[in-house]
């Protein structure tokens, strides 16, 4: 695959957004550790997540994918994992974060990425690139429900306690 230094720089950015999202769902699974399962699945799905674009990113450069920057811009994507860092070293620092603003935090931030489309920056024609492309999709929409969902059992839970 074939990109310029800026796209470059995207991707890895993209890769590290991935990784640390699934460090944040890491020590949200030691944290709370009722919900362990929960967390621990959802932050092996980032890491397999970052690989997958990793994969995609050392095809063949004669391959047909490659990584449309469109109106992504560099600094925007640095702002948001940078954000994210914040959040984790704010987490780590922070005792009195409950399990309803992790999955506050944790919906905000698959939300932002649904929004963003991160995943329709990458383009390709092979049968392979389709079907990891449908996946990531799938799964950030996916996670969505699945935090939908957490957080509605926990509000549900506290309203009754």
């Amino acid at each position: 695959m074939k990109i310029n230094s800026d796209q470059k720089g995207l991707v890895e950015l993209f890769l590290k957004q991935e990784i640390l999202i699934g460090t944040l769902y890491k020590l949200f699974a030691n944290r709370y550790p009722e919900h362990r399962a929960y967390w621990t699945e959802l932050a092996f799905e980032e890491h397999q997540h970052a690989s997958w674009i990793k994969r995609l990113t050392e095809r063949d450069p004669t391959d047909k994918f490659r990584f449309s920057q469109g109106e992504l811009r560099l600094n925007t994507l640095a702002a948001s994992v940078e954000s994210i860092e914040t959040l984790v070293n704010g987490f780590k620092n922070s005792k009195d974060f409950t399990i309803a603003q992790a999955a506050g935090l944790a919906l905000h931030l698959e939300k932002a990425l649904w929004e963003k489309k991160v995943f329709e920056y990458f383009e390709g024609d092979s049968e392979e690139v389709r079907k990891v492309l449908d996946s990531l999709n799938a799964e950030q929409e996916t996670h969505i429900k699945r935090m939908e969902k957490f957080a509605w059992q926990l509000q549900k839970k506290t309203r009754i306690a």
